[in-house]
């Protein structure tokens, strides 16, 4: 995906979500001393956030810094993208990694907020990117999964909520928080319950299956073609290559700026396990592991099973077509 040249100016404002947790009062008046309080929003509701969004593009801002997890940065796309037919111009958007896994900022190359607020502002180290995005339902998403991605997502969300006010609470949250629950829940819950079943039926332009360096693997499967059938462990779709925590789920997912990456996997838990390795460093190659290029699919599975959107648990789906999305999202980038 190639960079925009230009460079980025001090026009710009900064939404952070309230309720997350790394999100605090000091923090907020650090970033307030660096930019400015008039430029600092902080929200505490959806409403508030989309209000905001609706405020920095009537003052025509250039860019927007979003902070939270990645449900949150999902929710800024979405407000923008509800806007781009009222806005003669809408800013662009800057990830700052504040959140518990950090799929987009670690994308963006993000790292100190403070710090990369600061050089942004002197206008040091940032190119604009044009980053497609994956839809359902309405929503664009730079990732999403159903299986045991959004199981591990909702025991880890329940481990969080049984922790609170006890000893053990600040290791149930964050990477030993995951690591806890998928250990104690969702490995226990899935050893020996069969995978489910699904369908997934090409709808759009050939879908190219891929190797694990991206190379075309087969012929292509035609519209209407079946790109799988059978069980499964998780179906992926991703326009960016990181899930969190530096897992690289998705390594092909910018290798063609008209297909995401779709990833079937058909792994048991202990299966998935053993593959961690070589699939954090997005090298995993397994014959039950397909990764395909496409721009439109129909997932529709027997039972209903979790779904995850942007690493947020959006309860359980036996259908979701996901498409690649009509509007790709400018997005600032450390150089």
């Amino acid at each position: 995906m190639p960079l925009d040249p230009g460079t980025p100016s001090r026009h710009f404002g900064v939404v952070l979500n309230a309720n997350a947790g790394r999100v605090t009062p000091r923090l907020a008046r650090r970033i307030t001393d660096v930019v400015g309080r008039d430029r600092v929003f902080l929200t505490r509701t959806p409403d508030d956030a989309r209000e905001v969004v609706e405020t920095c593009v009537e003052r025509e801002y250039d860019t927007i810094f979003a902070g939270g997890g990645d449900g949150t940065i999902v929710g800024v796309i979405n407000y923008l993208h509800r806007l781009r037919d009222k806005a003669a111009r809408l800013p662009a958007l800057g990830v700052l990694r504040l959140g518990t896994g950090n799929a987009l900022a670690r994308f963006l190359g993000s790292s100190s907020p403070v710090r990369d607020l600061g050089r942004y502002a002197r206008g040091e180290d940032h190119r604009v990117l044009q980053v497609s995005m994956v839809e359902a339902e309405g929503t664009l998403f730079p990732f999403a999964g159903l299986g045991n991605d959004a199981a591990i997502l909702n025991d880890y969300n329940a481990l969080r909520r049984a922790s609170l006010g006890t000893w053990y609470e600040d290791v149930c949250q964050g990477l030993s928080g995951y690591v806890l629950a998928t250990a104690t829940r969702t490995i226990p819950n899935y050893l020996f319950r069969p995978r489910p079943v699904v369908q997934i039926i090409n709808l759009g332009a050939p879908a190219v299956r891929v190797d694990v360096d991206g190379r075309p693997v087969g012929p292509a499967v035609p519209g209407g073609g079946v790109l799988y059938e059978g069980p499964v462990s998780i179906v992926g779709a991703a326009t960016t290559p990181f899930y969190g925590y530096g897992l690289k789920l998705y390594p092909h997912a910018t290798l063609r700026r008209n297909r995401f990456h779709l990833r079937i996997m058909n792994l048991t838990p202990l299966e998935s396990v053993s593959v961690v390795v070589p699939a954090w460093q997005g090298r995993l190659e397994h014959p039950q592991v397909h990764d395909f290029l496409a721009d439109r699919v129909r997932v529709r599975f027997a039972e209903a099973i979790p779904y995850q959107l942007g690493g947020e648990a959006r309860g359980n789906r036996n259908e979701v077509t996901f498409g690649l999305g009509t509007w790709p999202v400018q997005m600032v980038r450390r150089s």
